[in-house]
């Protein structure tokens, strides 16, 4: 059955951890490289050694600044996968109801099945036109929660990219 909210969970929960992973991995190298630079005063005292030092600080800085990112959006991404599966899960539950009572769900509409459904009754008619209005109420609901939450990821990523490039380019002008 094709998916009426579109994503894969898995990946993006996958995506996260693994972001998550590098986040702290990029921790580790930092503190590692604080503390190099930090010694290089003991060893070597010159006006190059102080430069050196303070670049090096510079440097170490902005790894941690990408390692928080990373965490940001990989905490993001599996917020997102969770809720996805969720929704998801509601989705399928919808279809269930819609298949049950002879309905499809088709470009986002609830609809009659095609074909002779039943046996011409003005109150079976009724209570299916009822229903056919329940269901699409809770489906465009699923996907206005599912387009509000891809939204509010996304605009996370953008954010954490903006961050980034700025960085970087702060990095590269000295």
């Amino acid at each position: 059955m094709r998916s009426h909210l579109p994503g894969d969970p898995g990946s993006l929960a996958a995506a996260g951890t693994a972001a998550r992973r590098a986040a702290r991995e990029l921790a580790g190298a930092s503190e590692g490289g604080r503390t190099a630079y930090s010694a290089l005063k003991d060893a070597w005292g010159t006006s190059t050694s102080v430069r050196l030092r303070k670049e090096g600080q510079r440097s170490m800085a902005a790894l941690t600044e990408g390692g928080r990112q990373a965490d940001v959006v990989g905490a993001a991404l599996q917020t997102y996968a969770a809720e996805l599966s969720e929704l998801q899960a509601r989705a399928r539950r919808l279809v269930d109801a819609a298949d049950t009572a002879g309905l499809v769900i088709k470009d986002g509409q609830v609809e009659l099945a095609w074909g002779v459904t039943g046996e011409a009754d003005l109150e079976a008619t009724r209570d299916t036109a009822a229903l056919v209005s329940t269901l699409q109420t809770e489906l465009d609901g699923l996907t206005a929660q599912h387009r509000r939450r891809r939204d509010r990821l996304l605009a996370q990523v953008l954010a954490s990219t903006r961050e980034l490039c700025e960085m970087a380019s702060n990095l590269r002008l000295g």
